[in-house]
């Protein structure tokens, strides 16, 4: 939005990368096939989340329906949704597990990683799901892809650590004191969103140490290319 007339117009997170533009919000609901059935527009700071209640209440009245599937992306149908509006509503749906649901599941063993030496699909049960089917995939080129992107992350992370490590250990006009070392790491180990791959200290001489923390990088390249698909819907047979 260039204007400030529009009433709808907020200020929230631009997927265009435009920060700080003022935006509204366009809910757009489509059929099994793509194409859009139904459009909505929201107040530019609203969440993805917030628009499905609507859209639920839409589907019952307006359209009358009596059985329908939503699918959407694990940022939209989120747990708090699916108790809340879909649930009550009787609808069934598809969407996906986050990243730690899914690390939750092969620590306890409800996803074994061996079964990906072989196939790239498999379908479990666990009682953390009640009702609910899911469906594991394993993509080993979206794997390698992600290996790849955490790999430049973390070097652009040690990039903007290092002037910081080497002005601690220069021998003139050093960075010194453990304040103002740690209010400069503090401003750009998280600019790469790699922070939690590293530790850091400030040792007897002054001088700032960093490491990659090996055991959390490969706890979480054990999940590359690894995601979850979950549907309330049961298993149907072929001649449905």
């Amino acid at each position: 939005m260039e204007g400030r007339t529009c009433p709808l117009a907020r200020r929230g997170h631009s997927r265009d990368g435009k920060r700080g533009k003022l935006q509204i919000v366009f809910g757009l609901l489509c059929d099994r096939a793509g194409c859009p059935v139904s459009v909505e527009v929201y107040a530019g700071n609203t969440g993805d989340p917030a628009t499905v209640g609507t859209q639920v209440e839409k589907l019952r009245t307006r359209f009358g329906l009596s059985r329908a599937v939503l699918v959407g992306d694990r940022g939209m149908l989120t747990d708090a949704r699916l108790r809340d509006d879909i649930r009550p509503a009787g609808l069934d749906w598809i969407s996906a597990l986050r990243c730690p649901a899914i690390r939750s599941l092969v620590d306890a063993g409800a996803v074994q990683l061996s079964l990906f030496d072989e196939q790239d699909l498999v379908e479990v049960r666990t009682d953390a799901y009640p009702g609910e089917r899911l469906i594991v995939c394993r993509n080993p080129l979206l794997a390698g892809e992600r290996a790849r992107k955490r790999e430049a992350l973390l070097a652009a992370t040690e990039a903007v650590l290092e002037p910081i490590a080497a002005a601690t250990r220069r021998a003139q006009r050093h960075l010194k004191g453990a304040a103002k070392i740690g209010e400069w790491v503090g401003k750009v180990i998280g600019k790469y969103k790699m922070a939690k791959h590293f530790e850091w200290s400030i040792d007897a001489d002054g001088v700032l140490v960093y490491r990659r923390r090996t055991d959390a990088i490969a706890a979480e390249a054990a999940l590359d290319g690894l995601y979850v698909i979950r549907a309330s819907l049961p298993a149907m047979s072929c001649n449905t």
